[in-house]
């Protein structure tokens, strides 16, 4: 069965970035989690978890945000963001939907994920360098190739021009495809032409690598 469960309040808690929980089914299963040194020579250390000393500013501007928007309020969130997300959903594989994409699956919740029907013809990540010149930050993914919008409070009301976007979004990428070969869509591409994928984790930490050497 379920032995725990966990949630990130800085998502749709709508809490600071950090905040997050875990509840387990036991006592028993909690102890897992804990750290505790008997020969520290500074004494008997022990800890709730493997970090030790942290601020408490978070757990409270956690509180007071879920106190202060309370079950009523996030209910009334989470019903603006469902209805946004189905619009987009709808908005791309409905009737007039937009030519060249498809919708994944059948999403029910916030996140809508789409990828081009053709392609060789609309580079789905060129589509999403094209949407970040208007501002809408999507998530490339792969294993299939395609973009996904996970809805929050902020893109309630703006379903529209989302759509609208992404409707020039793609006409542009087909048009010019040569503007949307280098970025994410190079780095993309790449990683999916490399016949040897353990080749890719040296690549990745070799760039984390380089964040540290100013």
């Amino acid at each position: 069965g379920v032995t725990s469960l966990s949630a990130d309040m800085h998502k749709y808690g709508y809490a600071p970035k950090g905040a997050s929980c875990v509840m387990y089914s036991s006592e028993e299963l909690r102890r897992y989690q804990y750290f505790v040194s008997i020969d520290w020579t500074g004494g008997i250390y022990a800890s709730p978890t493997l970090a030790g000393s942290r601020p408490g500013g978070i757990s409270v501007a956690t509180w007071a945000g879920m106190v202060h928007l309370g079950e009523e309020g996030y209910l009334e969130l989470t019903e603006g963001i469902i209805r946004t997300a189905r619009a987009i959903r709808e908005g791309i594989r409905g009737e007039n939907g937009i030519d060249g994409l498809e919708v994944i699956g059948n999403p029910l919740s916030s996140v809508v994920a789409f990828r081009s029907t053709s392609p060789k013809e609309v580079n789905i990540y060129g589509v999403g360098q094209a949407m970040a010149k208007n501002g809408w930050n999507l998530n490339s993914l792969q294993y299939p190739s395609c973009l996904h919008i996970c809805c929050t409070n902020l893109h309630c009301g703006k379903e529209t021009a989302f759509l609208t976007d992404l409707r020039s979004a793609v006409e542009e990428v087909r048009a010019h495809p040569e503007k949307y070969a280098g970025g994410s869509a190079a780095v993309y591409g790449m990683a999916h032409s490399i016949p040897d994928a353990t080749l890719l984790e040296p690549i990745a930490r070799g760039f984390v690598d380089a964040l540290f050497s100013g």
